[in-house]
């Protein structure tokens, strides 16, 4: 083999790619709270009332522990230290992605049915943690700041969870597509929200206004 041959692929050595993958590897792991939405794991929570209760817990800790990291410089000092490139630029200063994710979750169970809060959220991991890693990865055309592959990528997982969740009976066909068109849209256009609220919010008032139950 050539020593062209063994040269790595231009996409996997795009600078900042590992960062981003063990940023979102994070990210996918939160994908057991659909899951769990769906399926309860555990004897507790299982209902809408314990998941609001674990969920506010969830968001006053990383509330705090954000704050406690902004204020204190020995708090920010160790983030740095363990987190590094993981934490981006705009998150010096304020919420974590994390943060608004769990945020995302407390609102969706709270507005929404769980089916659709499960559906709106599984959009919001799968859907921004693939648009990022290949958009990060393979992106070329650019597109409102980010890539149309990135975005393409994106809504190919978004429509792949709302199969798997079409395929096991939680909610209409066209109800979950017309969810993860929406998701991909907000995760693409250069809104001033964050996408993990932006992605869950919308997509699941799309999906609530088609006539699934709030």
């Amino acid at each position: 083999m050539s020593a062209r041959g063994r040269e790595p692929p231009a996409g996997l050595a795009s600078p900042g790619l590992f960062s981003e993958l063990r940023r979102k590897l994070i990210h996918l792991g939160f994908i057991v709270l659909p899951l769990w939405l769906l399926h309860p794991l555990a004897p507790w929570p299982r209902d809408r009332s314990d998941f609001r209760t674990l969920l506010i817990g969830l968001v006053l800790g990383a509330v705090a522990l954000d704050l406690l990291r902004l204020q204190h410089p020995g708090v920010r000092k160790f983030f740095r230290r363990f987190f590094g490139e993981m934490i981006r630029e705009h998150e010096e200063l304020s919420l974590l992605g994390s943060t608004y994710l769990l945020l995302a979750a407390l609102l969706a169970v709270e507005i929404f049915s769980l089916p659709v809060a499960a559906a709106a959220l599984g959009f919001t991991v799968l859907g921004d943690a693939f648009a990022a890693i290949v958009g990060k990865a393979w992106g070329r055309t650019r597109l409102f700041h980010k890539s149309l592959e990135g975005a393409l990528a994106g809504l190919a997982a978004c429509l792949a969870w709302a199969a798997f969740l079409a395929g096991a009976g939680h909610l209409p066909w066209t109800t979950l597509v017309a969810g993860a068109l929406a998701a991909s849209l907000i995760e693409l256009l250069p809104i001033p929200l964050d996408d993990n609220l932006g992605i869950t919010l919308f997509s699941g008032y799309v999906m609530k206004l088609l006539g699934m139950p709030g």
